[in-house]
């Protein structure tokens, strides 16, 4: 008769940077869609870490009546998960869009404030396509990787890549390192972020 294989219980504990994900509406990402627009925009690369031509500064306050829920939504989730109270209150202090042509990139990076994130509300097709036609070991052209840790280790679960799909919103720490790779195609990658900080009264 076969030995049975010993059951063995376990825990596993989650640890690490609090990356958050959703996807907004149709109606939301029109809305961010009337706030971005290269004429009569300010120049924001002085600003930023990204090698990209066309990078313009947003009013944080006409964009924060559209994607404010969702902040409080990541503080309520942080909570949840983690038993810990965030803040009382969240500001954003700084926001922008960026218009990523080919062989435009965002080298390795974080943010200032408590909180950053990332919308995008464009992805060409042609994209699409390159990203299909890529044969990679984790990375995409035009993907966004999240870095938890700059030494790597086989023990560590160290990234986390996205490629980029229309309506994708993610919130996560400002200090989370992070870069965009460059692409070959045609059309532009347009995507919407900012920095946010805790306000405790």
């Amino acid at each position: 008769m076969a030995k049975k294989d010993k059951i063995i219980n376990y825990e596993y504990f989650h640890w690490g940077p609090f990356l958050y994900k959703t996807t907004l509406g149709s109606e939301e990402l029109k809305a961010i869609n009337k706030l971005c627009n290269k004429k009569n925009s300010n120049d924001n690369r002085k600003n930023l870490a990204g090698l990209i031509r066309h990078e313009y500064k947003i009013k944080p306050s006409d964009l924060f009546k559209t994607i404010g829920p969702y902040f409080h939504s990541y503080a309520k989730a942080y909570t949840e998960t983690r038993k810990t109270f965030l803040a009382n209150k969240i500001e954003l202090v700084a926001s922008w869009v960026n218009y990523m042509t080919k062989f435009e990139f965002n080298p390795v990076h974080s943010h200032d404030g408590d909180l950053s994130f990332v919308i995008y509300t464009q992805v060409p097709e042609e994209l699409k396509k390159e990203i299909n036609k890529t044969v990679s070991n984790g990375e995409y052209p035009g993907a966004i990787n999240f870095i938890y840790d700059l030494n790597n280790s086989k023990m560590l679960l160290n990234q986390h890549t996205f490629i980029p799909v229309v309506g994708d919103f993610f919130i996560f720490p400002a200090n989370l390192h992070h870069f965009v790779n460059p692409f070959k195609c045609d059309g532009e990658r347009i995507s919407v972020s900012g920095n946010l900080k805790f306000i405790n009264t």
